[in-house]
């Protein structure tokens, strides 16, 4: 193993996805999630809450301790809330922008030290670009991860570190399995996504995590920085007047 992935959110569905992909390729996987007990695919695993500055600082300072620099550094936790905006609480805004964004504000700002080269892959959404009613404050938190991504991209090229993001669409998560359960009939809400989609499929999140591994990859990623790419099944390609 003679590289090392630090990936956020480790326990949810995409998360989960994205330590088994880099620990089959060799890669050591180290974790960190405020959910759940350490998972299996990580060579260590960090549970805490990394929106708040201590917390990612202590990480840091321990890494350092134990003389590990890391290759990729994944900023995939994130939570959901669906609600219209006027019926948002400040506290429930608060929490949402600060779990998906705050926290890769500070990764970046902490971990950057940790980085030998190599990239920063933010998980982002298609809800960037593109949104439904009900979710203004995640829609506005990766927004805002996406217009991070680029503005860091620009920063960190002078460390020769790259930055990219990744917009998943519909993916096979509890996240999504959760917002289903919440309409009239689930099974009738799938498939309207899946309808909607030209592939006529709901995303898995190995799909997500075989992108980030290529991302991650210096050999063949090595002049991509500052991008987007977007896995969603081709729903943003499609007019909405079609």
């Amino acid at each position: 193993m003679d590289k090392t992935v630090f990936i956020t959110g480790a326990n949810g569905g995409i998360g989960r996805s994205l330590c088994k992909i880099f620990k089959k390729n060799n890669w050591s996987v180290i974790g960190c999630d405020i959910i759940g007990t350490p998972n299996k695919n990580c060579n260590y695993f960090y549970s805490r809450d990394i929106s708040r500055a201590e917390n990612t600082v202590e990480i840091r300072d321990d890494l350092k301790a134990n003389k590990i620099h890391l290759d990729c550094l994944i900023n995939n936790a994130a939570v959901q809330i669906e609600k219209n905006l006027v019926d948002t609480l400040e506290d429930e805004w608060n929490s949402v922008v600060s779990i998906n964004l705050g926290a890769v504000f500070l990764t970046t700002k902490y971990f950057t030290e940790l980085l030998n080269g190599g990239s920063i892959i933010n998980i982002s959404s298609v809800h960037a670009r593109a949104t439904s009613k009900g979710i203004a404050a995640y829609a506005a938190s990766k927004g805002g991860v996406s217009a991070l991504t680029r503005a860091v991209a620009l920063e960190l090229a002078d460390y020769g570190i790259r930055v990219n993001a990744i917009l998943p669409g519909a993916i096979d998560t509890r996240m999504l399995r959760e917002g289903l359960q919440r309409n009239y009939d689930p099974e009738v809400a799938l498939n309207k996504i899946v309808e909607a989609t030209p592939l006529k499929k709901i995303g898995d999140p190995e799909d997500v995590a075989n992108l980030a591994l290529f991302l991650a990859d210096d050999r063949k990623a090595n002049n991509i920085t500052g991008q987007e790419f977007i896995c969603d099944g081709g729903v943003l390609a499609r007019l909405g007047s079609e």
